[in-house]
């Protein structure tokens, strides 16, 4: 498989100017850049399924095109936590390193593109410039975790889901070629089922619900559907959260 052929397969807005991957493949000598796209596939995943277990050696490098993984953390006493939300262009897979320290699992029907792990590894052995981007990429996973406690430290659910909504927020413009000034109306999709994110952001369905509502009636966001918000007075949002998640983002 040639640059453009995976170029060709990828949707064109998860591999913008200044996506990532895009960026580690563009850097790579051609030969490289085909011997890691020839260990290369598309990988379908279904909700509730479990990409690597906790402990586990990942094989693959992926690469989330579409759906939500998270990183779940399960105690002793048999309860699990999410810790993290890997989300379209984010990358997940430790290189040069023993196993993963969380289970990685499917939060809603996910697609993604892998790459084996040791054609990776090969590829950055023989560029610098290359493995420090892809170490950057990696850096997500440890913000997704960060994001995600501060998240959870909301005492009130609306807190919490305005949190959440800005943590999406903030991917979304993370990913873009582009920002739009604070004035312009910004989409956020709610990437997981509202079970699930009532469950992980420790609340009941309906409370998820009254607080997207009260947001609205607030003029904070427009709920476009079930998955879909627009956010519609940021400044308004960031300070009913409680933290400020979007420093340096205007």
């Amino acid at each position: 498989m040639t640059l453009k052929n995976f170029l060709d397969l990828v949707p064109p807005e998860l591999l913008t100017t200044g996506s990532r991957l895009r960026e580690i493949l563009e850097l790579l000598p051609d030969p490289t850049c085909a011997d890691l796209l020839a260990s290369g596939a598309l990988s379908d995943v279904c909700y509730g399924e479990i990409v690597l277990p906790e402990g586990a050696r990942s094989e693959r490098i992926g690469y989330v095109l579409d759906g939500a993984l998270g990183m779940e953390k399960t105690l002793p006493d048999g309860r699990t936590h999410l810790i993290g939300l890997l989300v379209p262009t984010d990358m997940y897979g430790r290189l040069f390193d023993g196993g993963s320290s969380y289970d990685l699992v499917a939060l809603s029907d996910t697609r993604m593109f892998t790459f084996a792990r040791d054609a990776f590894e090969a590829a950055l052995a023989g560029s610098p410039e290359v493995e420090r981007r892809f170490l950057v990429s990696l850096l997500d996973e440890l913000d997704a975790a960060r994001e995600w406690i501060l998240l959870l430290g909301g005492h009130k659910v609306i807190e919490r889901v305005s949190s959440f909504l800005l943590v999406m927020l903030r991917r979304n413009l993370r990913s873009s070629a582009a920002r739009d000034g604070t004035k312009s109306p910004h989409l956020v999709r709610i990437p997981i089922r509202r079970a699930d994110l009532a469950h992980h952001l420790g609340a009941r369905p309906e409370s998820i619900s009254r607080a997207l509502h009260d947001l609205e009636k607030r003029g904070i966001v427009d709920l476009i559907d079930a998955y879909t918000v627009r956010i519609r007075d940021l400044a308004g949002l960031v300070e009913l959260s409680g933290a400020d998640l979007l420093v340096g983002i205007e």
